[in-house]
């Protein structure tokens, strides 16, 4: 791979983005040549999972009053057992009605304790993000048992501009980060070997980018433009495995890979440059319609496939050479819209569910 090129001044990077304000303090590297290794078409092949598939469907809302105070459940119909159940009653309003209506993505700490939560401005492709302690929020303010309104309450005080005492409190434990430009948003993803956050500014393209992500500022800081090879386009998901793999999939157009089959890229996103590899084994038959996240599950090994309704995991120290035995795969009832999941150390699980906003929690941690 030949080495990386950085724009070093400001000046630079702001012609780059066109004087945008947010990026234009964002290092930039140009990388050159093809960051996707050569492979040979003719031995790929993929295992035959069982057949979970989910088509797309209209998606329906949990809650006749917005204020939830009692969690409402999703559980497996077909497949492998799992029960998710609120959590978190994510802000749905926060300046004006349902302008945090349209959440894209998580990232989740170690411990479980902060959330970062991406958000799409409605039919663009601009967003932000906010970064949640929900140590505190649970722990001060009951946000998960006893007072499950009290975050959407405090959040919609804030747009009516009639916060209490308490409401001010609680927004002290969420931080707002800026508006950029996000892509489809819905690739946000922590590498947990760093820390680091890092998102695909330009998915489904040839031409894309990844940018790192401050945790503090909440704002990019690093961008390296690239393109896998001239024929395939990047996927719109992004994980990290504990040993600071990154990984990709997406769904197969037909050719020389049987259509609608999972095809997953591993590699590194290092701080100037990225490299991948095509997985020469892919999974026959896809979870969903729509890809709309990958996942790691550090207790269990496994990296997740989720679509709407839909998920499929597999242990990643078989990639390759996987058996159909260890594919897994749920379908669930509710007919929400699925985001993302994300995995504490413990392997305790959070599904973001849309319609509306909330964080799920599998009654037990082994899903």
């Amino acid at each position: 791979m030949k080495k990386a090129v950085l724009l070093t001044t400001v000046a630079a990077a702001a012609l780059l983005f066109g004087g945008s304000t947010t990026l234009a303090q964002a290092k930039t590297y140009n990388q050159k040549g093809n960051a996707l290794a050569n492979y040979n078409v003719k031995k790929y092949k993929t295992v035959k999972n069982k057949n979970l598939f989910v088509k797309r469907y209209t998606f329906k809302t949990s809650y006749s009053n917005i204020f939830q105070t009692k969690p409402t459940s999703i559980h497996t119909t077909k497949g492998k057992k799992a029960t998710f159940k609120s959590n978190v009653f994510l802000p749905v309003t926060y300046n004006k009605s349902a302008d945090w209506g349209n959440p894209q993505a998580e990232a989740l700490s170690k411990d479980g304790n902060t959330l970062y939560e991406l958000i799409t401005k409605n039919g663009s492709n601009r967003g932000w993000i906010v970064k949640y302690n929900l140590g505190k929020l649970r722990s001060k303010f009951g946000v998960s048992h006893s007072h499950m309104d009290a975050l959407r309450q405090a959040s919609y005080d804030h747009a009516t501009k009639n916060m209490s005492s308490k409401d001010k409190q609680i927004m002290k434990y969420v931080k707002v980060g800026p508006m950029f430009n996000t892509g489809h948003g819905q690739s946000l993803a922590m590498n947990p070997k760093n820390g680091q956050l890092w998102f695909i500014g330009k998915p489904v393209a040839v031409k894309t980018n990844v940018q790192r992500v401050s945790t503090s500022s909440l704002k990019p800081i690093t961008k390296i433009n690239f393109k896998l090879k001239s024929t395939v386009t990047m996927g719109s998901n992004l994980t990290f495995d504990k040993h600071g793999n990154a990984y990709f999939f997406t769904y197969s157009n037909g050719g020389w890979a049987p259509k609608g089959a999972v095809k997953i890229y591993k590699g590194k996103i290092g701080s100037k440059s990225v490299k991948f590899h095509l997985v020469m084994q892919g999974l026959r038959n896809r979870p969903g319609t729509k890809p709309q996240s990958m996942a790691y599950n550090a207790k269990r090994n496994r990296l997740y496939f989720v679509s709407d309704s839909s998920i499929s995991s597999i242990p990643a120290s078989k990639l390759g050479k996987l058996k159909a035995s260890q594919v897994e795969g749920s379908n669930f009832s509710g007919k929400r819209e699925f985001e993302g999941i994300q995995f504490a150390k413990n392997g305790a699980s959070y599904l973001l569910v849309n319609k509306g906003a909330e964080l799920m929690q599998a009654t037990n941690n082994k899903f």
